[in-house]
C-alpha cells in the first residue's frame, strides 16, 4: 500500500514538472526564443561547471533554512510566511554583535565568536519568529497577517544598522556596514561556503525532531486532528509558540551564514537572490513537498537548480528572471493542483 502511494506521490510530481515544462515552452517560443536552448540552459548550468555547481550550494543553504521556517509552522496548519523577515532580523543582530565586540576592545578567538554568532543567530531569529506565535496563541492574530508586517520592521531595522555611522561603511553609498573581525567570519571549502556542515545539521535536527521526539510527534497529531490531540492533553498555545520559535531560529540561523560566510558584512539585500528573496522560495518549496520537512533538502537543491540557470538565462540570452519565477510558479500550481486532485481521493 505503501508503494502503491509512493509511486502515485512520484507520478504526480513527474506529471506536474511535465506540465510545467510543456506551458513554459509555449510562452517561450511566442516570445522567439530557443525553447531547446532554454531549458537546456535552465536545468545542466548547476552540473556543467565546477563553479555553476559551487553556486547552485550558496543558494540552497539559505534556501533550506526559510523553507523549514515555513514548512514547521505549517504542520499545525498556520502560514510563516516571516521566514524572510526572521532571516533579516537574525543576520542583523548577529552583525550588530560581531561588530559591536571588537569596538568595546572585547577581541574574541575565532572558536568563541563563531559560536557566539551562530547562537545569537538562533536567538534572534527565534525572537522574531515568536513574536508572530505569541500574537496567535495569546489574541488569535493570523500569523499571516502578523509575519508580513514583521517583514516591513526588519527590513527598516536593517536599514537603521546598516546606515548607522557606528557601523556604516563610510566609502559605501549603499546601506552597508564595515567588514566583520576576520575571527567572526567562515570560509569555503573548495569553493562551498562551510555553512554547508551547519545546513546538513540542521537538516539532522529537524528530521530528528519531527520523527523521533515527544514534540515531533505533537505537532504531527496537532496537524492531522487539532481536536483529538487537545482531548489528548497536548497544548495547542504552547505547540504555536515552539513552532513559531523554532521556525524563527532556522531562519535567523540561515540569515546569520549569510553575513558570516557569503557576504561578511550586514549588507541591505543580503537576503535575496536571483532578484527575488528567500522568504517567498522558501514558501514555494514549502508548497512543493506539501509542508514536510523531510523534503525539504531535496526541493530546495532542485530550486536552487532553476535559480542558477535563471541567473545563466539572463546573461547569455537576456531572458527575465521573471520567465523563471513564472516556470517555478506553473510547477507550483500543477503540484498543488495535482495532488489535491488525486491524493486527497485516497
Amino acid at each position: 500500500m505503501k508503494d502503491k502511494k509512493f509511486l502515485k506521490v512520484v507520478l504526480i510530481y513527474f506529471l506536474s514538472i511535465l506540465f510545467a515544462f510543456l506551458v513554459i515552452s509555449i510562452i517561450v517560443s511566442i516570445f522567439g526564443y530557443n525553447v531547446i536552448k532554454v531549458l537546456k540552459t535552465l536545468l545542466t548550468t548547476s552540473f556543467k561547471t565546477t563553479f555553476g555547481f559551487q553556486e547552485t550550494i550558496k543558494k540552497t543553504i539559505p534556501l533550506i533554512f526559510t523553507t523549514y521556517a515555513y514548512t514547521i509552522p505549517f504542520m499545525i496548519k498556520f502560514f510563516n510566511i516571516g521566514g524572510w523577515g526572521q532571516m533579516l532580523f537574525g543576520g542583523t543582530i548577529t552583525a550588530v554583535v560581531g561588530l559591536t565586540l571588537p569596538q568595546l576592545g572585547i577581541n574574541l578567538p575565532s572558536y568563541i565568536m563563531i559560536p557566539l554568532l551562530i547562537v545569537t543567530g538562533i536567538f534572534a531569529g527565534g525572537f522574531f519568529g515568536l513574536i508572530a506565535g505569541f500574537l496567535a496563541a495569546k489574541f488569535d492574530i493570523n500569523p499571516i497577517i502578523s509575519t508580513i508586517m514583521l517583514n516591513f520592521v526588519a527590513v527598516q531595522f536593517l536599514d537603521f544598522i546598516a546606515t548607522n555611522p557606528i557601523y556604516h561603511d563610510p566609502f559605501e553609498g549603499h546601506p552597508i556596514t564595515i567588514p566583520l573581525p576576520k575571527s567572526g567570519t567562515l570560509g569555503f571549502i573548495y569553493g562551498v561556503p562551510v555553512s554547508i556542515i551547519f545546513a546538513i545539521i540542521s537538516i539532522i535536527f529537524v528530521y530528528i525532531l519531527i520523527k523521533k521526539t515527544k514534540l515531533g510527534y505533537e505537532i504531527t497529531a496537532i496537524g492531522y486532528n487539532l481536536d483529538a490531540a487537545q482531548k489528548f492533553g497536548i497544548n495547542f498555545q504552547k505547540t504555536i509558540l515552539i513552532t513559531f520559535f523554532i521556525a524563527g531560529a532556522l531562519a535567523g540561523l540561515g540569515g546569520t551564514f549569510e553575513v558570516i560566510n557569503i557576504h561578511k558584512r550586514l549588507i541591505e539585500g543580503f537576503a535575496q537572490t536571483s532578484g527575488a528573496q528567500y522568504g517567498i522560495f522558501g514558501v514555494l518549496t514549502g508548497l512543493i513537498v506539501a509542508g514536510d520537512p523531510v523534503g525539504v533538502p531535496i526541493a530546495a537543491f532542485l530550486m536552487s537548480v532553476l535559480l542558477v540557470g535563471a541567473d545563466a538565462l539572463q546573461r547569455t540570452m537576456q531572458i527575465p528572471v521573471e520567465m523563471v519565477f513564472l516556470f517555478q510558479a506553473l510547477i507550483v500550481l500543477f503540484i498543488v493542483t495535482f495532488r489535491e486532485r488525486f491524493l486527497r481521493r485516497t
